[in-house]
């Protein structure tokens, strides 16, 4: 019994100082440091796909949101109202007979114009993520950096300055 009890705790004792290996150095995941990003591109596609546009607003593409929000309620709503209208719909407004004529065009159209709206909203909602990458990166190279850098000259002289990327 003396022995599997010298053996147990010089196992132990060995696996201990084996935690404690100096040689093998972990990187700490606790104090890796994570650049936050500037605008984030998951937030972007959710947003995007709730609301027309919206995406594209909150990375800083204001024109191209706009544009997506205009096309798509534009699509959407007044898709259904061509869909239903023909030569009769403000017929009331004369007192004569109308002739309704064919109604495969308006039909025709108002498919359309749904469809496009539908379809701009789903193209606006998979390029938001994107257009939040831009927007990082336009962020990234509006930040001043500062440059120390070797002159062209011959010597010890060194250039020093910040340098600004329009």
């Amino acid at each position: 019994m003396r022995v599997a009890v010298m053996v147990f705790l010089a196992a132990v004792s060995v696996a201990s100082l084996e935690a404690q290996d100096t040689i093998r150095i972990l990187q700490d995941s606790a104090a890796v440091p994570t650049q936050r990003l500037y605008r984030d591109p998951h937030r972007a596609q959710v947003l995007g796909t709730i609301l027309p546009g919206a995406g594209h607003f909150y990375a800083g593409e204001y024109l191209r949101g706009y544009g997506t929000w205009v096309v798509t309620v534009t699509g959407i709503g007044m898709g259904p109202v061509v869909y239903k209208l023909d030569r009769c719909s403000f017929a009331f407004l004369s007192g004569s007979e109308c002739n309704p004529g064919p109604k495969w065009p308006n039909r025709l159209v108002g498919v359309f114009m749904v469809g496009a709206g539908v379809w701009t909203w789903i193209s606006s909602a998979r390029d938001a993520p994107r257009a939040a990458e831009r927007a990082n990166e336009r962020h990234q190279s509006r930040r001043l950096r500062a440059l120390i850098e070797p002159s062209a000259d011959p010597g010890p002289n060194l250039r020093a300055g910040v340098a600004i990327r329009w």
